[in-house]
């Protein structure tokens, strides 16, 4: 009995000492983030960060965190942050975010507001720490714009990565949304629609030009290309299939989309409620999409490809104009 308490007393010590030093990593590297995000070109801040959870936790809390990308006009802030995983299994960490964040996309300053919203986060246990895969889970979010003034809901939200070679420079995507609710004032521009979205999926595989690792910060990995395997939208008599792929050159998306749109019937109006098409054209356009559709074989569903082209846009015949460019999208 003298014996095994002593082992028991010994194996305490070793574990809390383990914690302990693990406690002391996860801090230096969450300050190390922030003290060299200068020199990525970021711009970093918190007003506090402290780690909790033992003895078998290691939970992180970042008070007040702060992040910007000049570059890309890109920021996010929030109230907390946290990053927690097993002490025993650091390399799959829970990443909980706070009820309200805010958001800014090429000047336009967003909130997002949810009931839940949470992030499980798996890396290869090496040296690297390579991401492996993700999954993203939300309910009840509003994503909001004070910019602009428009509002969009959702119900649910999954969104979920993972890397399919070796390298971590492809990785698979899939989205799911369901009971999407879009701005009111947008519906105006949408007759003949009902204010809910029943569903959006998105299947995807993304390649990048260097790993999402714990170097990313100096790499900055860009977008290379997009294989869409299927993405399809489903609203009221609407429904929309679409498939193909894109390069992504300096920013510039080149490449295909084949659309097939089922209730297509639906569109003219609202091109024409929405500006794009002037009411005089309206009857000419529709007889020539019909006109399309009943060559792919069906009156109702019509079927033709997106271009994207020469910083140019064009759905079949229809030219759509120059595609909106930026800087090519990066981690």
């Amino acid at each position: 009995m003298r014996a095994l308490l002593w082992v028991t007393v010994l194996l305490v010590a070793l574990w809390s000492g383990y914690w302990f030093v693990g406690k002391g990593a996860v801090e230096r590297a969450a300050t190390g983030f922030f003290e060299t995000a200068p020199a990525q070109g970021l711009e970093a801040a918190h007003e506090g960060l402290v780690v909790r959870g033992f003895p078998n936790r290691f939970d992180l809390t970042v008070t007040e965190p702060r992040l910007a990308d000049p570059a890309t006009g890109l920021a996010w802030e929030a109230p907390f942050f946290q990053i927690l995983s097993l002490s025993y299994r650091p390399w799959h960490v829970i990443a909980a975010f706070p009820p309200q964040q805010r958001l800014t996309v090429q000047g336009q300053a967003l909130t997002l507001d949810s009931g839940k919203l949470q992030a499980s986060v798996v890396v290869s246990p090496n040296t690297r720490l390579t991401l492996d895969r993700t999954t993203l889970v939300g309910d009840a979010l509003a994503l909001s714009s004070a910019t602009a003034g428009w509002t969009i809901h959702a119900q649910e939200l999954r969104l979920a990565s993972r890397s399919v070679a070796d390298t971590g420079l492809r990785h698979q995507l899939g989205l799911e949304a369901k009971d999407l609710r879009p701005d009111q004032g947008m519906m105006s521009l949408l007759p003949g629609l009902p204010g809910l979205i029943d569903s959006l999926r998105i299947d995807a595989e993304l390649g990048l030009t260097a790993p999402i690792d714990r170097f990313a910060g100096q790499a900055r990995p860009e977008i290379t290309d997009l294989a869409l395997r299927e993405a399809r939208l489903i609203w009221g008599g609407l429904d929309l299939t679409a498939r193909g792929e894109i390069a992504l050159s300096d920013g510039v998306p080149e490449g295909r989309v084949d659309i097939t749109l089922r209730g297509w019937r639906l569109l003219v109006p609202m091109l024409v409620a929405s500006g794009i098409l002037r009411a005089e054209l309206a009857p000419t356009v529709e007889r020539m999409l019909e006109t399309l559709a009943l060559q792919s074989g069906s009156a109702e569903d019509l079927a033709l490809p997106l271009i994207l082209a020469g910083g140019q846009m064009r759905l079949g015949p229809l030219p759509l104009g120059p595609l909106p460019l930026g800087p090519a999208p990066r981690f």
